[in-house]
């Protein structure tokens, strides 16, 4: 098992992404979570709408990073010459889902509020025998991302297939071993659900602020405060001076 670096994507890291199991498929322009008629299959080198495809799922990865988050994590392996990634998932609300959410609602029984966290995209590249461990961390790095922004639920929804690791969500036993369990559907289209805390912790929403640097002029996701610490934000502000009540204390 490689020494692995979990990291939230960013524009750096988009490029990294490694290729899909599915031949024909590239991450970068995959589109098939996010329409109900999107498609996994790269655009012909020649298309006019390649680089628009490509430039439109960064733009929907990154759109609310300053606000939630990033919508995706890369795994690298580590070592003393190279670091190269070989593990992406993706995830986000179901409302940024579309396709995930016809799959959920097939599913009456399933908890309608609040809405869950989807994982989207499992895919490892690599040795056999590295894949599905590498798989397992990536997923807890993900689950402990999203408890650390107060989601309550993640779901998931693999395919019972021979070839597990093709289809993009990944295989249901990895989801199983991360703390996955089955809560519905059958063995060839599952449903997948892992608890999580829901408690916010505050210092992840005060690193995204940090990290947010907004458009000149503009002031999204929240004006910084122009001295002191972007804690202040969630810092009630000082009590002050009661006036009396015209109209007595009962």
């Amino acid at each position: 098992m490689p020494d692995l670096e979990l990291v939230l994507l960013d524009e750096a890291g988009f490029d990294d992404i490694p290729d899909p199991a599915q031949p024909g498929a590239r991450c970068q322009t995959c589109d098939y979570w996010e329409r109900l008629d999107g498609g996994r299959e790269v655009p012909a080198a020649d298309a006019p709408d390649g680089t628009a495809r490509a430039t439109l799922k960064r733009r929907r990865l990154l759109a609310a990073r300053d606000l939630s988050g990033s919508y995706a994590m890369l795994a690298y392996r580590t070592d003393a010459v190279a670091r190269v990634a070989i593990g992406y998932a993706q995830f986000g609300p179901l409302s940024a889902y579309p396709r995930a959410q016809t799959i959920r609602d097939r599913y009456p029984q399933l908890p309608d509020s609040p809405a869950p966290w989807v994982v989207t995209c499992l895919q490892v590249s690599g040795p056999p025998e590295d894949r599905d461990p590498t798989g397992i961390e990536l997923l807890n790095g993900v689950c402990n991302e999203l408890d650390r922004r107060g989601i309550i639920a993640v779901e998931a929804y693999p395919e019972g297939v021979p070839e597990p690791w093709l289809p993009s969500p990944g295989p249901a036993t990895v989801y199983e071993a991360a703390g996955f369990e089955h809560v519905a559907g059958d063995e060839r289209f599952p449903v997948y659900r892992r608890e999580l805390t829901g408690e916010t912790d505050a210092d992840a929403w005060s690193d995204l602020l940090r990290a947010s640097e907004p458009d000149e002029g503009d002031d999204w996701p929240l004006p910084l405060p122009p001295k002191g610490d972007p804690d202040d934000l969630f810092r009630l502000p000082p009590e002050g001076p009661k006036r009396p009540n015209p109209f007595g204390e009962d």
